[in-house]
């Protein structure tokens, strides 16, 4: 009875759960045969063996290690995933270690790995219906988290960067109106114009462009 409480504990418990899974897999590699992340460990100076060691520890919730693997492998001459695994298991791997950044705080990093992958995405769909979801998580990034990291003028030039990717309608005039808000809260009213005409272009109905139409003429009055 106190065996079938503890399991009953054990598998009720999300957490205690995942630790005790880990904890299985790491023995049942430890007394088995061939290791396959020791043998992918054992080979740093292989870039192809790195990229395929990002992935198994992405896939067995070892995160951090994967992040130090991949940051590790920038040593190798312009390398990507894409390049060492399939296409969609690549960007696959690259969008979770984009989430992994944003759970830590380092978001810039984040960003440059999500604008990878809409540029992938766009030269050739792989993501699909999915690719939603990354532009929500690179849109969220942009509106809500850069502008607590970077000035006002890298800020800027991180906004002009993502509107010129090629995006979605709705998500280029979202950015292009808050690159108007930016530019109004610096008085620089003619720029600030400027992007609402292009969100009103792209998002005639985007809410908060009437809003910003009568700040902007307000400060044109001035």
């Amino acid at each position: 009875m106190r065996h079938l409480l503890e399991a009953y504990r054990m598998l009720s418990d999300p957490e205690r759960r995942h630790a005790y899974d880990r904890s299985q897999r790491r023995r049942a590699a430890e007394e088995g045969g061939f290791d396959y992340h020791r043998f992918l460990k054992a080979r740093p100076d292989d870039p192809a063996s790195m990229a395929k060691l990002v992935v198994y520890d992405l896939l067995h919730d070892l995160d951090d290690e994967a992040i130090e693997v991949f940051e590790r492998s920038k040593c190798f001459e312009d390398f990507r995933l894409e390049r060492w695994l399939e296409r969609g298991e690549a960007m696959d791997a690259e969008f979770c270690l984009a989430e992994e950044y944003e759970r830590r705080g380092r978001w810039l990093k984040a960003y440059t790995l999500y604008k990878r992958l809409i540029v992938m995405e766009i030269e050739k769909p792989c993501f699909r219906y999915f690719f939603d979801v990354v532009l929500l998580n690179f849109r969220t990034l942009l509106l809500q988290r850069l502008p607590k990291v970077l000035d006002e003028e890298d800020y800027i030039d991180r906004l002009d960067e993502a509107i010129g990717l090629g995006l979605p309608n709705r998500d280029a005039a979202q950015l292009l109106r808050k690159k108007a808000e930016v530019h109004l809260r610096r008085r620089e009213t003619s720029l600030a114009i400027e992007s609402l005409h292009r969100a009103a272009e792209r998002e005639p109905r985007l809410a908060g462009l009437a809003a910003l139409r009568r700040r902007a003429g307000i400060g044109l009055m001035n």
